[in-house]
């Protein structure tokens, strides 16, 4: 299921009788951390998890044998170990409360403004790779928008990603939120050039990476060198090569290396 606050919304209006699971503590190792929510219909439907296997199926057969006619909140504590057939070894605490019409409310709103702080990725060039990213980002936290400056060539694509048009790709940049992740996978050299050096600028990029190779790493050295820029550590280029040192040129393989690649570098960084 993709979440999205659309699908929240009809989760909400589909079901009359839920309950708001919230992971308030965890000890030791756990599926989920603390802060992790969803929710559970007295039917048992569920929109969210807060980590699967036998602990979220024993909370959702709690929460399906509550007494659905009063407005129920308590606490359950469980111990991820051999007694529910999990082996975390760690322990949760996970509050449940019965909500109403006014916390469907807030829980929309608070939904929104969660994926309000979502990275954004900037991913330049809808060809094969560019487009197949993605597409495989659809179901990644992140908002995604593919931009091309080939009016004919995007407008084709039917793709449920945010699509842009642009003869000036490089203002995308210049507009992207601050500790945005960029992708270059233009058909052209020199543009792809260009929008590195406008990355670079604003030194704030959470990821930068170029389709390209040993001898394009070179070639951007020395142009960006032209234009003041002598730092180019931070560019991944040849892109999703970092983890992996593999030859596989299909699109598909080529996208999954760059999403682990920059999903590995984001963490590094957040754990600075």
């Amino acid at each position: 299921m993709i979440l999205t606050s659309e699908v929240l919304q009809k989760f909400l209006r589909d079901n009359k009788n839920i309950a708001y699971c919230k992971i308030l503590k965890n000890l030791g190792s756990s599926p989920r951390e603390k802060g992790t929510w969803m929710l559970i219909s007295m039917h048992g439907n569920i929109f969210g998890t807060i980590g699967g296997g036998q602990l979220e199926y024993n909370l959702i057969q709690n929460v399906m044998r509550q007494d659905w006619k009063v407005d129920f909140k308590l606490d359950i504590e469980t111990n991820l170990g051999p007694d529910i057939a999990q082996c975390c070894g760690g322990k949760v605490i996970i509050s449940i409360q019965k909500i109403n019409y006014n916390f469907s409310k807030y829980l929309i709103e608070k939904f929104k403004k969660d994926m309000s702080k979502f990275t954004q990725v900037l991913i330049f060039g809808a060809g094969n790779v560019g487009t197949s990213l993605a597409l495989q980002m659809y179901n990644l936290p992140f908002h995604v928008k593919l931009v091309d400056n080939r009016k004919n060539f995007i407008s084709k694509l039917e793709i449920p990603i945010e699509k842009k048009f642009s003869l000036i790709p490089e203002q995308e940049i210049r507009e992207a939120n601050a500790y945005s992740c960029y992708i270059i996978t233009t058909h052209d050299h020199g543009l792809d050039f260009l929008l590195c050096y406008e990355i670079l600028k604003r030194q704030d990029a959470s990821y930068i990476g170029m389709i390209g190779s040993k001898t394009k790493r070179g070639a951007l050295k020395n142009w960006l060198r032209k234009k003041g820029v002598d730092d180019i550590s931070n560019v991944n280029i040849p892109i999703g090569k970092s983890l992996f040192d593999t030859y596989d040129k299909r699109p598909e393989i080529i996208s999954a290396h760059i999403i682990s690649e920059m999903l590995s570098i984001m963490e590094k960084k957040a754990n600075l």
